[in-house]
């Protein structure tokens, strides 16, 4: 059984400003189409009157992330494998901060999830989602951690599902797929393509789709993860957030979280939200930077067109995005919170990959250490104080991609087993 948040409203389009009710099933805006992302919408005065800040978000029958079912749009009533996920640690990284001259650095690790990623978060609800309205096969794109995301959890609900990936996804995040037992259908093509085809497929074939820009619920899940973030440290929010940002989702989601949480009285102010893209799939921060001072005022057209498709190329192939679906949900989101989008490149990706096993003990793919490296970006550009706490989103495990970590290390070469070891 899943109860309805009585508090949820409904939808709002991204760009048109349309509103659609609860059990609108179409997923994107009547109006304006593919290019007409919703966001999910709550009476958040009705939720402030219910949340006493010393009791707000106990635990949930149904377990992990569902605590914060106020903030949610349901709910299911009881635990299960496939959706009771969450409650992923908040590290203290004192070696970082130290090396990084900051007051405080906190990292979110999301890298013990089911699958290894945040995307749990978003598939939980989707799960959930699905079984209630009686669908009984999910869909989506991915570059691939979405996809084992699904995959895996899919698995675990019973579900059926079809992944559409590029050619080049990772072989051991190909692996997750079909050993869950997921129909992969590889595109002889880049994200976007794979993109495109899945949601040809959902609308013929009724899937339940698991696109996160294209489903406006899978952000819902995915800012659970700030709220956590906001619990742990007892609603005293950090200065600044860094996530990482492909298709735009994470970030949505994270400044979405702290926007509701000052919303109902649980926090004062709102963190900074960086959005931190590789150097050859950064359409979201090439036009942020293009739109200098204007950035906060353009409308949802504006930024659509703002935002021009690139030829992704990036070692994080969980970010690399050419046609940011969710970009105007990200870039309005981000520019509120007054932060911004920042680039990086391939190397400096791949020099946090190794800073964050050997300073925190924390193995990353790529794009979970994106954010890591757009701190260290931040900080040589006087964007971020040595007084300031911040708080670093740990996305996804490094064996997503070892050949990525391998990359950029010597294996020593073997010596013979008589030799005496040093100290």
């Amino acid at each position: 059984m899943t109860t309805v948040n009585p508090h949820w409203l409904g939808y709002r389009c991204t760009v048109c400003e349309r509103s659609h009710d609860p059990d609108w099933r179409g997923f994107v805006c009547k109006a304006c189409g593919p290019r007409g992302i919703l966001d999910a919408a709550y009476d958040q005065a009705a939720i402030a009157r219910q949340l006493d800040p010393a009791t707000a978000f106990p635990d949930h029958p149904a377990g992990g992330l569902w605590r914060f079912a106020p903030l949610l749009p349901f709910w299911p009533e009881s635990s299960h494998p496939a959706w009771s996920v969450g409650d992923t640690p908040l590290l203290s990284a004192t070696r970082l901060a130290d090396s990084l001259q900051l007051a405080e650095l906190q990292l979110k690790d999301d890298t013990g999830l089911p699958s290894g990623s945040l995307k749990d978060r978003a598939t939980a609800v989707a799960l959930v989602d699905a079984v209630r309205l009686g669908v009984d096969h999910l869909a989506c794109a991915s570059t691939g951690n979405a996809a084992a995301s699904l995959a895996t959890l899919a698995a675990r609900a019973g579900l059926g599902c079809t992944i559409c990936v590029p050619a080049t996804a990772p072989e051991a995040k190909l692996a997750q797929l079909l050993m869950h037992g997921a129909r992969v259908v590889r595109v002889d093509g880049d994200y976007d393509q794979a993109y495109e085809l899945s949601l040809r497929a959902l609308a013929k074939h009724g899937w339940y789709s698991r696109n996160c820009a294209h489903n406006p619920l899978l952000v819902e899940g995915k800012k659970t993860v700030v709220l956590e973030i906001a619990r742990a440290r007892g609603w005293q929010l950090p200065d600044a957030v860094f996530v990482p940002v492909g298709d735009g989702c994470i970030v949505s989601a994270v400044a979405k979280g702290l926007a509701e949480l000052v919303e109902v009285g649980l926090a004062d102010r709102l963190p900074r939200v960086y959005g931190v893209q590789a150097a050859g799939a950064s359409p979201l921060a090439t036009a942020w930077q293009t739109a200098g001072t204007r950035a906060s005022r353009l409308t949802g057209p504006e930024i659509l067109d703002a935002v021009q498709p690139v030829l992704a190329r990036s070692c994080a192939d969980s970010i690399a995005v050419g046609v940011p679906r969710n970009r105007v949900k990200a870039w309005r989101r981000v520019a509120a919170t007054a932060g911004g989008f920042l680039t990086v490149t391939d190397e400096e990706i791949l020099a946090s990959v190794r800073l964050l096993a050997h300073d925190a003990g924390l193995f990353a793919e790529p794009s979970g250490a994106t954010g890591l490296a757009g701190l260290i970006r931040a900080r040589s550009d006087g964007l971020v104080a040595d007084s300031e706490s911040v708080v670093v989103l740990v996305t996804g495990h490094g064996l997503k991609d070892p050949s990525a970590a391998l990359a950029g290390v010597a294996l020593p070469e073997p010596i013979p087993p008589d030799s005496s070891l040093p100290r």
